[in-house]
C-alpha cells in the first residue's frame, strides 16, 4: 500500500476554453506531480464541463462529486470551483479564487445570483480548509463568514513558464501582422464586464490621444457589455482604438512583449493574472491599486485609484514619453514576477494537505504569506 497522500481533483475546469479556474487547477496538478511526490492526484471525471445551468452545477457539487470521490479511495479533496459540498465523508479543501460572485452578483440573473451570493458563501464554512490566492481575499471572507482565520491560508500561485520576454522579432512581426496590430500600443487583457474599470481607460486614453503615438488594443470576451464599450471608443475615435475577442494562448505573450505598456483599471480581483504575465514577458505595467493587486504587483508598476481617470491618463502619457521609466520598470517587473513560482505553490499546497488530512498531520505549519 503505497505511503502517499491521495488527493482527488475536480478536473471540470480544465475541459473547453479554460478560464482562470481551469489554468489554475491544470498548472496545480502539474506542479504537485513534478514537485511534491508524497502527494498523489486523482482526477474526478464524470465528464462534466465548467459550463453548467445553476441546478446541475449545485447537483453536481453536493451529490456527485462526494460519491466519486468515496469511489476514488482518497484522503482529500482539492475543489477549486468556489462552492464546496455540504455534507462530504471525505475532507474537502477549497480554493476559493475570488468572492467576485458574491460581492457583484447585482449584475447577475435571479438563478445565478441566487447561487453566487447565498449558496457559495453558505458552502464555504463546510469546506475542512480554505485556500486563497491573496491576503485580500482572506480579508474579505473573514469580514463576510465567521470562518475563523486559521482555517484559511493564503498560497499565491505560480506562473506559466510560457509567460517570459519574447526577443524572437519574427514571431513577434508574425503576431503583429496576425492581429493587424499598430506600431505602438497601450494594452488590456481580461472579461469585458464593469468591474474591470475599461470604461475609466476609454475616459483616460480619451484625454491623451492626440498626445501620444500609442493606439489602444483591449482583448476580452465579448459579452452584454461590449455594445457600450463600443459606443464609448467610436464617441473617441474607433481608428485608433482596436477590440480583439481571443488571442490563442501561443500569441498571448507575444501581445504582452509587443505593448508599449499594460494597463489595468480593475476595480477587483482576487488575485491579479494579467498583470503578472504583463510583468513576466517585461511589459510595464499600469493598474488600479484596488484589491489584491498592490500584493501582486508591489512596487514593480506604477498603481492609480481603480476610478481616477487623470490619473490613469497622466501614467500613460509619462510612460509613452520617457524610455528610462519604461526600461525600470521593465526590470522590476522581471524581478517580480520571479517570485510567483509553482514550485512554491506547490510546496506550500502539499504541506497544507499533511496538516489537514486525518491522521495524516506534520509537524510543521503551512507557511502564511
Amino acid at each position: 500500500m503505497s505511503d502517499k497522500l491521495r488527493v482527488a481533483f475536480d478536473t471540470s475546469s480544465i475541459r473547453g476554453r479554460k478560464t482562470g479556474i481551469g489554468i489554475y487547477t491544470e498548472q496545480l496538478l502539474r506542479a504537485l506531480r513534478a514537485y511534491a511526490p508524497q502527494i498523489e492526484t486523482v482526477e474526478l471525471n464524470d465528464g462534466a464541463e465548467v459550463d453548467q445551468r445553476t441546478d446541475k452545477r449545485i447537483w453536481r457539487e453536493q451529490f456527485v462529486l462526494p460519491r466519486l470521490a468515496i469511489k476514488a479511495n482518497v484522503d482529500l479533496v482539492h475543489l477549486t470551483g468556489f462552492a464546496a459540498p455540504l455534507r462530504s465523508q471525505v475532507p474537502v479543501v477549497l480554493t476559493v479564487m475570488d468572492l467576485i460572485g458574491i460581492l457583484f452578483s447585482r449584475h447577475f440573473p435571479p438563478a445565478s445570483r441566487f447561487y453566487w451570493s447565498r449558496y457559495l458563501a453558505f458552502t464555504l464554512n463546510s469546506a475542512k480548509h480554505l485556500i486563497t490566492l491573496s491576503e485580500h481575499t482572506k480579508r474579505d471572507i473573514l469580514r463576510l463568514t465567521r470562518i475563523p482565520p486559521q482555517r484559511i491560508t493564503v498560497i499565491p500561485p505560480g506562473l506559466d513558464a510560457r509567460f517570459y520576454p519574447i526577443t524572437d522579432s519574427r514571431a513577434l512581426d508574425e503576431t503583429r501582422a496576425r492581429l493587424k496590430l499598430p506600431p505602438r500600443f497601450f494594452l488590456f487583457v481580461s472579461t469585458l464586464e464593469p468591474r474591470k474599470g475599461v470604461d475609466t481607460l476609454l475616459n483616460a486614453y480619451a484625454r491623451i490621444a492626440p498626445y501620444v503615438d500609442e493606439h489602444l488594443v483591449i482583448v476580452g470576451k465579448r459579452g452584454w457589455y461590449y455594445q457600450s464599450l463600443l459606443a464609448q471608443a467610436r464617441a473617441i475615435g474607433a481608428e485608433r482604438i482596436h477590440f480583439a475577442d481571443y488571442v490563442s494562448a501561443q500569441e498571448l505573450p507575444r501581445l504582452y512583449a509587443l505593448a508599449a505598456a499594460f494597463v489595468f483599471p480593475s476595480r477587483y480581483e482576487g488575485f491579479g493574472y494579467t498583470p503578472l504575465e504583463a510583468m513576466a514577458c517585461g511589459t510595464p505595467v499600469i493598474s488600479s491599486n484596488a484589491a489584491s493587486l498592490p500584493e501582486v504587483i508591489a512596487d514593480a508598476g506604477i498603481l492609480v485609484a481603480p476610478n481616477d481617470v487623470n490619473g490613469f491618463a497622466h501614467a500613460m502619457e509619462t510612460l509613452a514619453k520617457n524610455s528610462n521609466l519604461r526600461a525600470a520598470l521593465r526590470q522590476r517587473g522581471l524581478q517580480r514576477a520571479q517570485q510567483f513560482t509553482w514550485e512554491r505553490a506547490a510546496s506550500m499546497t502539499a504541506e497544507l494537505y499533511l496538516q489537514v488530512a486525518p491522521n495524516r498531520k506534520s509537524k510543521t505549519c503551512p507557511e502564511q504569506t
